[in-house]
């Protein structure tokens, strides 16, 4: 799956056109074929460098954005977007915060469920004091406007809920009282509270061949997720059994169901026509294969087989994935764990993520998937606590959209092997058992807050690690232009690969703290920000728990800012806000708050 590099001369047959017609054809080609062109002479260089609109071009897709449709200010110019896209990239490679603001929302006992999502963070809690029965009101606090808080109450209880606000729409999950196996999913309005007028089944119930935990009790064992016209529910038992379906939730037609008698299973959206499917299916011989999986689902209207408000799940056919790309081989004495197998990646494609006065950004597609599971060595099964291999994998989405543009048309599954795809595309860590452990990325990022804390300053380092490799490729080597401000000894470079090679992800931010003087630590002089790339040249290997060593080489970078943040519970990225979660107070146990830092552009 190379790239072609002009294999027949064509770049040389513009040279009698002109500059204006040049560009226009350029605007046909990705940002990777301008380069290439512009390296080929002066003339061309010059051709790239001066037009506006194709650096433009390249910025958008460098960053996996594009600008979403209806939102350009009409008197915005090309330079405008070039600068303000160009200030959000600035500001995420150099780290870039204002002054944090703190919020505080309510008593934390009525803080039931929560989402962040698009610039707005909501909270589920119950109108009585009897929260037994699960919430039935939604507070959405934007943070563009942290002061006020908007009030939503519905007209019956729910167990999950998920929000897109740009849709005025809101998916409550309820399960029967009567029947455990049977679920109830309405489809509001995130203004009234009331059924959703482009909905034309406002309510779908659901049953499953097997019984569903409480939600209270298991949260994993429900989720939902809205994409435009694409709604998703998942449902799982604690005996591997899942049910997937999607459906058109403005028609109410089904569109596809995965299920299984014998896996775990968790879904993501790669982009606007496809579901990922992280799944750990028994075979034959009834050991766990662990797969990645394509299902197309596009949004269609109503059909008799797939009208109607009830759907039993195990009356209509399971789906067959486009493609397949099979992880390691576990050894025979362990097992996936249950629990903690999750597939994410924020934001949902075409979602805005970056809003100026002249546009709307969002990214198209997935960027970066972030896979988390835990091995279990069935030999040790008997101890009160099993030693247990935890395990978060990023996983870059371009290769795998390559792949499905490769085999467009094929009738039958394609089967991609993890020694074809599996190195290059995925970095696998350890996970980090402190109290920072978010699951998942935000485009290509996500966050961390390091594991130990300066006992005079009391603050904690904040990480940002990026993991789209245009972003890699392109600013990498400006580390050798402008070194980070830490000298690392050869002792410390050692220490450093060491890290990577065992996949001990925040440790890296201890031996580049190292090199700092002693000076960078005052109130006079700032903490500086350090950053790191990590090559494709050095690989991390996982030993533990699979029939050979898993070597992975998706290339990051990381972005420290030491000393700078105070303990919270989590650490998200929400567009351009970085947000702790539930800051430590002597009142944190009763009072629920965030801290939202915005990027400085």
């Amino acid at each position: 799956m190379t790239e072609p590099v002009d294999p027949f001369g064509l770049f040389g047959c513009f040279s009698d056109l002109s500059d204006e017609i040049v560009i226009q054809v350029l605007h046909f080609c990705n940002y990777e074929e301008i380069l290439r062109f512009a390296a080929t002479s002066k003339r061309y260089y010059n051709i790239v460098a001066s037009s506006v609109g194709l650096r433009l071009h390249i910025e958008l897709e460098v960053n996996g954005l594009e600008i979403i449709k209806g939102t350009r200010n009409g008197n915005a110019a090309h330079s405008v977007l070039l600068d303000e896209l160009v200030r959000y990239r600035d500001a995420w490679l150099n780290l870039r915060l204002e002054e944090p603001v703190e919020r505080t929302l309510m008593e934390r006992a009525q803080t039931l469920l929560w989402e962040l999502r698009e610039g707005s963070y909501t909270v589920a809690l119950s109108s009585t004091p009897n929260t037994s029965l699960g919430p039935d009101t939604l507070w959405i606090t934007l943070f563009d406007h942290l002061d006020t808080s908007n009030r939503i109450t519905f007209h019956d209880h729910f167990h999950a809920f998920t929000s897109d606000l740009e849709q005025d729409l809101v998916a409550c999950l309820k399960m029967v009282p009567s029947a455990n196996t049977r679920f109830e999913i309405k489809l509001c309005s995130a203004t009234t509270g009331l059924a959703h007028p482009l909905a034309q089944n406002y309510t779908f119930i659901v049953q499953a061949d097997f019984r569903i935990p409480d939600p209270e009790e298991d949260p994993d064992s429900v989720s939902i997720e809205i994409m435009d016209n694409i709604f998703v529910a998942r449902v799982a038992d604690l005996s591997d059994e899942y049910e997937i379906l999607a459906w058109d939730w403005k028609s109410g037609a089904l569109l596809l169901r995965i299920g299984s008698s014998s896996g775990i299973a968790d879904f993501s959206f790669l982009d606007t026509t496809h579901l990922v499917i992280f799944s750990a299916d028994r075979n034959k011989l009834n050991l766990p294969w662990i797969t990645l999986s394509l299902y197309p689902v596009t949004p269609r209207a109503l059909d008799e087989e797939t009208a109607g408000s009830y759907f039993r799940a195990s009356k209509y056919a399971c789906a067959r994935p486009i493609l397949t790309f099979r992880f390691p081989e576990l050894k025979r004495s362990f097992r996936v764990k249950s629990s903690d197998f999750t597939l994410r990646s924020d934001p949902t494609p075409g979602r805005p993520i970056y809003t100026t006065k002249s546009a709307g950004f969002a990214h198209s597609t997935a960027l970066t998937f972030v896979a988390t599971l835990s091995l279990i060595d069935k030999r040790r099964s008997h101890l009160n606590h099993p030693l247990s291999n935890e395990l978060q994998v990023c996983i870059s989405a371009g290769p795998l959209l390559r792949y499905l543009f490769e085999y467009a048309g094929e009738v039958d599954t394609i089967v991609i092997p993890w020694a074809t795809w599996g190195t290059k595309t995925t970095r696998w860590f350890l996970r980090d058992q402190g109290p920072y452990n978010s699951l998942w990325t935000y485009g290509s990022r996500f966050v961390r807050a390091g594991s130990d804390v300066d006992p005079i300053s009391t603050l904690y380092d904040l990480l940002v690690f990026d993991f789209h490799p245009p972003t890699v490729k392109r600013h990498g080597p400006l580390e050798l232009i402008y070194p980070p401000t830490t000298d690392l000894t050869a002792k410390d470079e050692a220490k450093l690969r060491k890290l990577v090679l065992e996949g001990n992800v925040l440790a890296v931010a201890h031996v580049l703290r190292s090199g700092l003087s002693t000076s960078s630590a005052t109130d006079a002089n700032p903490p500086q920000v350090l950053s790191k790339t990590i090559h494709s040249d050095l690989p991390t290997v996982i030993t533990e728990g699979f029939s050979a060593p898993v070597e992975s080489r998706l290339p990051y970078r990381v972005v420290i800012r030491p000393k700078f943040v105070p303990e919270c519970e989590e650490w998200l990225i929400d567009g351009n806000y970085v947000i702790g979660m539930s800051p430590s107070r002597d009142d944190s146990d009763v009072v629920d708050r965030i801290l939202v830092y915005k990027l400085h552009t």
